[in-house]
């Protein structure tokens, strides 16, 4: 694939912007002398209608000043804004006469770990009704539950990242749990997996079986690190979204066997687009000329930017091989150099050669469409 055909991708999309711009330079769009246009509504210098609609679009949203609202700026470090923002629909909340529950609240978040004042607000940014739930009769229990089955730091963890999961039933709680157990992940896996993953204690149980199923079938073992990841990045993608992508790995020659070890390199490999499968595989086989089986042994090529990365840094090394200039102190192989960081791969091989750096610059730069 060729610099112009990613150019010519990327017209083709300001192609209607483009013509509506032609049509209006044409002279059939040119006003006509004859033709006498209506005046233009001009506004009455008396009539203000900014201060109209100033009034109509932004009512003032100040949340009162309650024992909630005080609570959460003293303890929680919001800022009235902020309150404003994230109760915009729940304001009712606010009403609430006594901050002696919100305090528990607190106390149980303190007891799981998290005692920043950011992680605190964190909380309450992600889940406003969080520190309304009864502290004794909600919260205590589901911690509980939780604990019999997690070490505490993953059950700190999977608090500071997603509290709407105690926003739960218990009953669904205890029924997504017991459904891992059944699937074989127990102990310090099953500890580990909600902690990175814990929507699967909120989700159905066909879905949870679903995506267990997937990732088994690219070949990762359950209870395992690389499992769990698998698990996190193909969660809630259809099976046919999966089967085309590896499809497209398919036709770009790649076997069944290396689209699994592929998987296996990087997880998150299929979650990323149909199209940038197809467009960094064809260009790092055919015009690269990489063979599939490096491909496989450096799968994180695919995950970078082909127009920002891939690209300048090849045309860079070209334009070296073309003035047989001395590449860089270190033999590096294609995907070394692509994983070197931009800092490190300027002074490598465009600063370096100090005779051809503006030209090796400005390719460089220019490569990056």
């Amino acid at each position: 694939m060729s610099i112009q055909s990613i150019c010519k991708r990327f017209t083709k999309i300001n192609a209607p912007l483009l013509l509506a711009m032609s049509l209006l330079r044409s002279p059939a769009f040119t006003p006509k002398p004859h033709l006498k246009f209506a005046p233009a509504f001009t506004a009455k210098p008396h009539l203000k209608f900014a201060n109209i609609c100033t009034q109509i679009v932004t009512p003032s949203i100040t949340p009162d000043g309650g024992v909630a609202t005080q609570f959460l700026i003293d303890k929680c470090g919001l800022t009235p804004e902020e309150i404003a923002k994230a109760f915009r629909c729940k304001n009712s909340l606010l009403r609430a006469k006594s901050s002696q529950n919100m305090e528990k609240v607190l106390e149980l978040l303190n007891s799981c770990g998290l005692t920043s004042p950011a992680q605190i607000r964190r909380v309450v940014l992600y889940n406003p009704s969080f520190f309304f739930l009864s502290a004794e009769r909600n919260i205590q229990s589901k911690l509980n539950l939780l604990r019999s089955c997690m070490k505490e730091e993953h059950l700190s963890k999977l608090v500071s990242i997603n509290t709407r999961v105690l926003n739960v039933s218990e009953q669904k709680l205890r029924s997504s749990i017991s459904l891992l157990q059944k699937l074989g992940v127990e102990g310090e896996a099953l500890s580990e997996i909600l902690a990175w993953h814990p929507l699967l204690l909120s989700t159905s149980e066909e879905k949870i079986m679903e995506s267990f199923k997937q990732a088994e079938d690219l070949g990762f073992k359950r209870g395992s690190k690389m499992f769990r990841v698998a698990l996190r990045s193909y969660f809630g993608i259809a099976k046919e979204k999966l089967d085309r992508k590896r499809q497209a790995l398919s036709g770009l020659g790649f076997s069944e066997q290396q689209i699994v070890d592929l998987s296996s390199r990087r997880p998150t490999i299929l979650s990323l687009s149909e199209e940038k499968l197809k467009l960094n595989g064809e260009f790092l086989v055919k015009t690269v000329g990489l063979q599939l089986a490096d491909i496989v042994k450096y799968s994180d090529l695919f995950g970078n930017s082909l127009e920002t990365r891939i690209i300048p840094r090849y045309m860079v090394l070209e334009a070296m091989k073309s003035k047989q200039l001395k590449v860089s102190k270190r033999e590096r192989c294609f995907p070394g150099i692509i994983g070197l960081t931009e800092k490190r791969f300027l002074e490598e091989y465009v600063h370096s050669n100090a005779e051809f750096s503006s030209v090796l610059q400005d390719i460089y730069r220019r490569g990056k469409v």
